[in-house]
């Protein structure tokens, strides 16, 4: 695996979805790029739920082909009631994550980049005080690299950003998820993103039954702040989580993944000079419902943006990198702040009648109010209702 012996514009640590697509978007822009990735193989680790708006695919030109599954209905439900919206139409994707992964590396490769997999980068290089490259090592061996911009996507362990010390190596405790491809589902259950809650169906987190096909879920569940709640066995709340559905008795499990994240909000500062960090280094999901893929591909994209504006200017401060955070600080605004309290309410010690006073509020909104909610995490027509009002007490305005 050859890399150019001269200097990059960017270089960008690990192939998820945040750095494969600011790799892309660079790339696509006729910028120098390389892209290093640990794991030997693109598209893998392969876990994520996966389940998005189709407005991923029109923002970043997507193929609807690296969707797995579409659905047209949005499902919530806890032990005592549920409630079931219908769009009528695909009103989203579950992604196949793999695939879609890989897709966004061959499209950067296809543009210009270079990559570097198996590989991991071991410290960062400076000079003059300012990151000016990378040092790696790997299945292709060991060496040094050098660019303008190096942008840390390495997922939640945030190795560079932490080495820098722009981030803690633990933000907050873990959140766990686990999930199985299930075969043979009924029919009936591949057209809905269900989303389950209540200690009766996950402790401390929540359930999800997303579609994969004509025949296919991804079946799952997820655990906020496992390590403080001292869940110690998430196999063990998938199994009982499955047995919940008697429609999944003649199901087939397979493709079994599992996933640490942080899912604090996210971090405040995201630049030095010479130096980015997005993506889950970043802590860039959306605490609600954990949604990260979509916020990822944003991140890149806003990254891209000021990056090639500090290749114009040949000027890759600290100040002209922080325009990064303040795209990202406006892009999240107050929604996330308000989702983090929810969250922190909803997967905390919250009763049996509390969960159904949230759930009978919720059933009385329309299917795009619900979808408004869900996505793009705007609360406004339950902010100063009820049991709502009551856990963002001092933060609605």
């Amino acid at each position: 695996m050859k890399t150019r012996k001269d200097k990059y514009d960017a270089i960008i640590v690990g192939a998820g979805p945040a750095g494969a697509q600011c790799a892309r978007e660079l790339s696509k822009k006729g910028k120098k790029v390389l892209l290093i990735e640990k794991s030997k193989e693109i598209g893998q680790p392969n876990f994520s739920s996966g389940g998005t708006p189709e407005e991923l695919f029109y923002d970043f030109d997507l193929p609807t082909d690296l969707a797995a599954g579409k659905w047209s209905k949005i499902l919530v439900a806890t032990e005592n009631i549920s409630k079931t919206w219908d769009y009528g139409k695909t009103r989203g994707y579950v992604l196949d994550f793999a695939k879609f992964k890989s897709f966004l590396v061959r499209d950067a490769i296809k543009y210009g980049a270079e990559t570097l997999i198996g590989t991991s980068a071991k410290r960062l290089i400076a000079k003059n005080g300012v990151v000016a490259g990378v040092a790696y090592g790997g299945v292709f061996g060991e060496g040094e690299v050098f660019a303008d911009v190096v942008v840390d996507a390495s997922g939640p362990a945030g190795v560079l950003a932490c080495d820098l010390g722009l981030r803690k190596k633990s933000l907050c405790s873990l959140s766990v998820g686990i999930e199985v491809i299930a075969e043979n589902v009924p029919r009936e259950m591949t057209k809905t993103l269900a989303f389950y809650f209540g200690r009766e169906y996950v402790p401390y987190g929540y359930g999800w039954i997303f579609p994969m096909g004509e025949s296919s879920a991804k079946v799952g569940v997820a655990v906020y702040r496992a390590s403080d709640r001292g869940i110690l066995n998430i196999m063990e709340i998938l199994k009982k989580f499955t047995l919940k559905f008697p429609r999944l008795k003649d199901a087939a499990f397979m493709d079994l993944h599992g996933a640490s994240l942080y899912a604090n909000g996210g971090v405040n500062r995201h630049s030095a000079a010479g130096f980015l960090f997005i993506g889950d280094a970043a802590a860039q999901i959306n605490p609600l419902a954990g949604e990260g893929i979509r916020h990822a591909m944003h991140s890149a994209r806003m990254a891209s943006e000021v990056i090639i504006r500090a290749i114009d200017k040949k000027n890759f401060d600290e100040k002209t990198l922080r325009q990064y955070d303040k795209k990202w600080k406006k892009y999240v605004g107050l929604k996330w702040k308000q989702s983090l309290l929810i969250s922190e309410k909803v997967y905390g010690d919250i009763s049996g009648e509390e969960m159904d006073k949230f759930m009978k509020l919720i059933s009385e909104l329309s299917p795009e109010d619900i979808f408004e909610i869900s996505f793009n995490y705007n609360f406004k027509k339950i902010l100063t209702r009820g049991v709502i009002a009551g856990w963002l007490k001092g933060l609605v305005k």
